[in-house]
């Protein structure tokens, strides 16, 4: 998914449409293929990037943090999914802005997951886990991810989708 050309709020970038193009651009160069997603840097957006977005051809958005299934935002050139984001199991909040330990973060994800599974038994739910290398990745954290994962895929029915995958089931199901 795309996250800006270079990283900085995008309330603060002069040519929003420009450095979406950019960044798209640069991305499927690379990869050979152009994302269909975005999630801004900070969770940055202004009241015209949706429409900046869905013009560039991006279909999916992680940056609203307010529920844990796809919603749709009507923009001019079609409507933007909104896919499940956190904050709550992000490791930059909660390991580097209110320094908890990764041990405390692997238990909010897990009691979150345990909730959403719960409640997941009459209708999908999606649990979003935020991760940067730099942060869990590290020698000393990186067993706290491993256990999340481990203790997650205990569980019968579980999905680990990327983006694109999340949208494409919502597009065919809703």
């Amino acid at each position: 998914m795309g996250h800006s050309y270079e990283q900085g709020p995008i309330h603060n970038e002069k040519d929003q449409p420009g450095m979406i193009r950019r960044c798209l651009d640069t991305i499927g160069q690379f990869t050979g293929k152009r994302p269909v997603g975005w999630l801004g840097p900070g969770l940055t957006e202004t009241y015209e990037t949706p429409e900046h977005l869905t013009a560039a051809g991006i279909k999916y958005i992680g940056d609203w943090v307010y529920d844990d299934e796809p919603t749709e935002i009507a923009t001019a050139n079609g409507p933007l999914v909104t896919l499940p984001y956190t904050v709550e199991c992000n490791d930059i909040p909660m390991m580097i802005i209110q320094h908890h330990e990764a041990a405390y973060w692997t238990q909010k994800c897990v009691d979150t997951f345990e909730r959403l599974y719960k409640e997941g038994a009459d209708r999908p739910k999606i649990m979003a886990i935020a991760i940067h290398p730099y942060i869990s990745g590290q020698p000393f954290r990186i067993k706290y991810l491993e256990e999340v994962y481990a203790r997650i895929a205990k569980f019968k029915g579980v999905l680990h989708w990327n983006g694109e995958q999340i949208l494409d089931w919502y597009l065919k199901a809703r």
